[in-house]
């Protein structure tokens, strides 16, 4: 037992215990040759397995102090079942991630692939809770990578805010909506899911694109117009901070 919870697993100790005469009863039931053929003979015999000492030693009242859950098995065999279910259903369940989790995280995925220098930026539109675009920021289409000197501005390291005329880098944003145009996909209500806040240029392509919603994750210092300017559109705008 002590070696299953050192793994690190979702362990977990089930005892099941019933009345000692009524454990006789079952036992001499089984007619199984050699089990005892008293109650005071069954009981002695388990009592070296409750104690003793030694690494080889049961121990089964150390072992019965320690479990998660104990049971009574004092009943019909389908009275233990249905404990036993309501037991695994409790231990079997687990926590979801809610959509704003699962949507950032595959955003956070998609970030992966961007080929800027500066910041990894990805977003996801999805409609009716199902992913219809995705995109991350880099250099266009046929055009050499940023991370490969495709975007002089990016790899001059100009500081953050400065000199954007020059930046040769679509915003992941940007691609997610031109992604959705490229293959006739409406983003009409759609949610927008990004893990940086908007820029105002990719503000108001979101406005013309009907997207109703927008998910951020991180803040962006240049942020201010562009949320002000969702909002007069009557987009929702929401925080999603995850870690």
């Amino acid at each position: 037992m002590e070696a299953l919870r050192r793994l690190g697993t979702r362990f977990q100790l089930l005892w099941v215990d019933a009345d000692p005469a009524l454990r006789f009863e079952r036992l001499r039931a089984r007619g199984r040759a050699g089990d005892p053929e008293t109650l005071e003979r069954l009981l002695a015999l388990e009592a070296r397995e409750r104690g003793g000492e030694g690494a080889s030693a049961q121990q089964l009242d150390a072992v019965a102090k320690q479990a998660d859950v104990r049971l009574r098995n004092d009943g019909s065999r389908e009275q233990l079942h249905a404990q036993v279910q309501e037991v695994l259903a409790t231990w079997l369940g687990f926590e979801r991630p809610g959509w704003d989790a699962y949507f950032m995280s595959i955003a956070r995925v998609v970030s992966s692939r961007s080929n800027c220098v500066k910041r990894h930026v990805g977003a996801i539109i999805a409609r009716d809770r199902r992913i219809v675009s995705t995109g991350y920021n880099g250099t266009p289409r046929g055009v050499r990578n940023c991370n490969e000197g495709g975007c002089p501005r990016c790899n001059a390291f100009a500081e953050s805010g400065t000199r954007l005329d020059e930046c040769l880098c679509s915003h992941g944003e940007e691609n997610a909506i031109v992604q959705a145009a490229y293959h006739g996909v409406s983003l009409r209500g759609g949610a927008l899911y990004t893990t940086f806040f908007p820029c105002l240029f990719c503000t108001k392509l979101i406005i013309n694109a009907g997207i109703g919603e927008v998910v951020y994750n991180a803040a962006y210092h240049l942020d201010g117009r562009a949320e002000s300017l969702l909002r007069e559109a009557g987009v929702e705008v929401r925080q999603a901070d995850l870690p």
